[in-house]
């Protein structure tokens, strides 16, 4: 091996027999056992993860054989996982499971986590010593992803012995071949199962989520798609956890850090991070290079195969300062590759730090004078490929004074932390269909009075109402009548033939007399106080806009309203607003194409402005004034947010405050906001740097973020009270965040 590289082969990160035939090809070398690049810079590493159009994620999931293909490829999506899909598909579905593993929403799952990891303790605490990975690492996150996942966590060693035919731990691997072909198509048809259950019948778990996502229309994907992302976050979710909490475990124990990390949760969640970059339990993926590529001084051709050791990386001297020690404390200011990096940095990151802190507080708590019961220089891996981990992991500890503690600990000092009250969805309002009637064209309009104990729904202009669909969901159509009629509301839907079927589904459905069940009202369009208020519709835009006609008038404040439609025909409630003298129509058949260019000799002192129609028109009216300070205009598009390809050429610097210390830094406009954070010791972890785990997040006091990321929900980004730095920006020119 080239001198020049980072250290592959040294103890404790040697990646096993794999890798005793290399030959150097400059700083990158070759395993003949792999037939692949083994490319160990960090560098390079990034290089190779942040182009996934040169370097294809195909070979990270190899094809099964023609054989076992055919016994199961009908019942089982065989390259269901995310790790092994390329886009366009990899980021349409990973977009339906991304914002339910932001961190700020898994602690709801703290409770579990203790309870779980208290009744494992429970069982061993007075023996003295045992194999702990196989007594609590691996039994905890099988119960821990069993239950978000939204199986039944007692049956976590079915779940592992089931997926025993994709990896998984060679403990829980029994059987015959045949047995495990068997074995893996009744798990699918279990979770195939729950997945229907759940169509109608949601929890808080991730099969529901996605169903969630799909009825809201942020994700387009079939039921074996919904299916194909169970299996594979189970069996990555629950073996990478296992191995880094043994792991890890063992070189603090041998260190003697244990109790200096356990300091408080602060230090553990540090720990954790400085464990991932040390000894990773991935050791690095496989990718396979479909365009012509110099990586360094290698040129490489379509049909190459590399092998991205992500251990290798983040011990690289040049980007970690005595890379090859443990410091609990260290202050990262370049990302580790413990997670992977990009499009397909590890989902399950958040859950795993999160299980991780939990499980080293329980045991430290539960198990006093913890220590390594067999020597270290002793320790034996598992067969290294893609995963990496210790075969067992002894250890001992003062069993009397365990018994102590817990028999003189109340059961509150035991058990798991507060509970942190669930996000959950509004609860469903029955309300009555009071009529049916037809403003416009293609257009029509439901009248619904609550019937449900919550009769008062309690809605201000620009409120919107989600709508059962049928099997399709929900769809979310705003409130266009009087706010100040709080006992009832209307809506108004627009038949859409090129739609995804929620609009035929309630023109064809929907009749008086009808009970609906719908959710909300919500509102994320709110009409704000001002002296004066330009209203802009476009088409069914008009809706929300009504709402806030009325508002205005009952108010008395002075507003002005454009509306435009393709013919009068169309244009819902033209006949009405006809007579306002404040309102405009504008129907293109008559009038032509409406020139926005006339709205800019509107006096707009202490004016709010409030859009919403067609994206094109939305984006037009945004580009009109985008002069005006932020906050002024307010916009509201009908079309889901979708992940957007932005040219990093056309970024702007902006200044950003950190509100808790005072700070003003600059961001240029070749840097990320993160990186600008980090590089001034904000210490904020981060995963993918890609928008799409939502490690990242800080929280946003003032300023309007340019949103870039696939995590946050639409509501979310129009609240803007988070945004995640390694992706999104600043619409403006200042934003101030809730950092020191």
């Amino acid at each position: 091996m080239a001198t020049t590289c980072p250290a592959l082969l040294q103890d404790p990160s040697k990646l096993h027999q794999d890798f005793t035939t290399l030959r150097v090809c400059d700083d990158i070398v070759f395993s003949d056992s792999l037939q692949a690049f083994v490319v160990t810079r960090y560098n390079d590493i990034v290089t190779v993860l942040d182009n996934p159009e040169v370097f294809s994620s195909k070979p990270t999931v190899p094809e099964p054989p023609e054989f076992v293909a055919a016994q199961i490829g009908a019942k089982c999506p065989l390259r269901g996982t995310l790790l092994g899909l390329d886009n366009p598909d990899h980021d349409r579905l990973r977009k339906s499971v991304s914002s339910f593993f932001v961190p700020r929403r898994l602690i709801r799952f703290e409770p579990l986590i203790g309870k779980l990891a208290n009744e494992l303790l429970d069982d061993f605490v007075g023996e003295g010593s045992i194999n702990i990975k196989s007594r609590f690492a691996l039994p905890l996150p099988l119960k821990i992803v069993s239950a978000v996942a939204g199986l039944d966590p007692a049956r976590w060693e079915w779940v592992g012995q089931s997926l025993a035919l994709f990896g998984g731990h060679e403990e829980l691997s029994g059987g015959t071949f045949d047995e495990k072909i068997q074995a893996i198509i009744e798990f699918h048809e279990h979770v195939a199962e729950l997945i229907e259950a759940r169509r109608t019948d949601r929890r808080d778990d991730l099969i529901s989520h996605i169903w969630n996502e799909r009825d809201a229309q942020n994700v387009v994907m079939t039921d074996f798609e919904h299916l194909s992302m169970i299996p594979g976050l189970l069996l990555a979710g629950h073996e990478t956890t296992t191995n880094l909490l043994s792991m890890g475990l063992n070189h603090l124990l041998h260190r003697k850090l244990w109790d200096q990390i356990n300091y408080d949760d602060t230090m553990r969640a540090s720990a954790i991070e400085e464990l991932l970059r040390f000894e990773s339990a991935i050791t690095g993926m496989r990718r396979e290079v479909v365009k012509a590529f110099q990586l360094g001084n290698l040129s490489l051709k379509p049909g190459d195969q590399v092998f991205c050791a992500y251990n290798s990386g983040s011990r690289d001297s040049t980007r970690f300062t005595n890379a090859q020690e443990i410091i609990p404390d260290r202050k990262f200011d370049t990302q580790h590759l413990g997670f992977g990096r990009g499009m397909h940095a590890c989902l399950g990151a958040p859950l795993a730090r999160l299980i991780l802190r939990i499980e080293m507080r329980s045991l430290h708590a539960r198990l006093p004078g913890l220590r390594l019961a067999e020597p270290y220089e002793k320790r034996e891996y598992q067969h290294v490929h893609e995963g990496r981990g210790v075969k067992r992991l002894t250890v001992a500890w003062d069993a009397e004074a365990a018994l102590s503690l817990s028999k003189h600990k109340t059961d509150a000092a035991l058990a798991a932390p507060k509970q942190i009250a669930k996000q959950s969805m509004s609860e469903p309002l029955l309300a009555l269909v009071e009529s049916v009637w037809s403003p416009a064209r293609n257009v029509l309009a439901i009248d619904l009075r609550p019937l449900s104990a919550r009769t008062s729904p309690g809605w201000l202009a620009g409120a919107h109402v989600d709508i059962p669909v049928g099997a399709l969901g929900f769809r979310q159509y705003s409130i266009h009548s009087d706010p100040k009629e709080q006992d009832r509301f209307s809506i108004a839907v627009l038949l859409e033939e090129r739609g995804t079927g929620g609009s035929k589904h309630i023109h064809s459905t929907v009749q008086q007399g009808q009970h609906l069940k719908i959710r909300g009202p919500r509102n994320h369009f709110a009409l704000r106080p001002a002296k004066s208020y330009l209203f802009i519709a476009g088409g069914i835009g008009i809706t929300p806009v009504r709402s806030m006609i009325f508002s205005a008038r009952s108010n008395q404040i002075p507003y002005q309203a454009f509306y435009l439609g393709s013919a009068r025909k169309a244009m819902a409630f033209s006949s009405d607003l006809s007579t306002d003298a404040c309102v405009t129509l504008w129907p293109k058949d008559e009038l032509g194409l409406f020139d926005l260019e006339t709205l800019r000799k509107i006096d707009l002192e202490d004016t709010l402005i409030y859009c919403c129609g067609p994206t094109r028109l939305i984006s037009a009216v945004e580009n009109l004034f985008a002069y005006l300070p932020s906050g002024v205009l307010n916009v509201e598009k009908f079309a889901n947010d979708t992940l957007t390809e932005f040219d990093s050429t056309s970024n702007k610097p902006f200044e950003v405050v950190l509100d808790r210390s005072g700070r003003i830094l600059q961001v240029p406009a070749e840097k990320s906001l993160l990186k600008v954070l980090n590089e001034n010791g904000a210490a904020i972890l981060s995963t993918c740097s890609k928008g799409v785990c939502g490690t990242c997040e800080v929280g946003v006091l003032e300023g309007v973020p340019e949103h870039r990321d696939t995590v946050l929900t639409r509501e979310e980004k129009l609240d803007r009270k988070s945004m995640m730095p390694c992706v999104s920006r600043c619409s403006g020119a200042r934003l101030v965040l809730d950092l020191w």
